[in-house]
């Protein structure tokens, strides 16, 4: 009992730790799927309005694409924190922040990130 403790204690913490937060689970076959081609990228970030802007570390592939897997029946604002920086890439559909910056726009309607 006291290891199962130990465990979600430590599993708790790292949660804490990385200021990360997670997305909603997603059914097979639902979700949207994001990536960047940012092999150089040390750790990539993703904000969205999904979950009021915590950050979600995004997971890097072997080939250096970085992606994420969200709902698809949702729609929501985003943008990318690559290495420290803020980064928007070519996207159909943005729109300008409150601070003077850009993020793009997914839209269940379009089907596209």
């Amino acid at each position: 009992m006291n290891q199962i403790r130990t465990l979600i204690i430590l599993a708790a913490a790292a949660w804490i730790i990385t200021g990360c937060r997670p997305i909603r689970a997603l059914p097979p076959g639902h979700e949207v799927h994001i990536a960047l081609d940012l092999p150089e990228a040390k750790e990539v970030i993703f904000l969205s309005s999904l979950n009021r802007y915590e950050p979600v570390l995004m997971k890097k592939t072997f080939f250096g694409i970085w992606e994420i897997h969200l709902p698809e029946d949702i729609a929501f604002e985003y943008f990318f924190r690559v290495d420290g920086s803020p980064y928007t890439p070519e996207c159909r559909l943005q729109q300008t922040d409150d601070w003077g910056g850009c993020q793009c726009i997914y839209s269940p309607e379009t089907q596209e990130p």
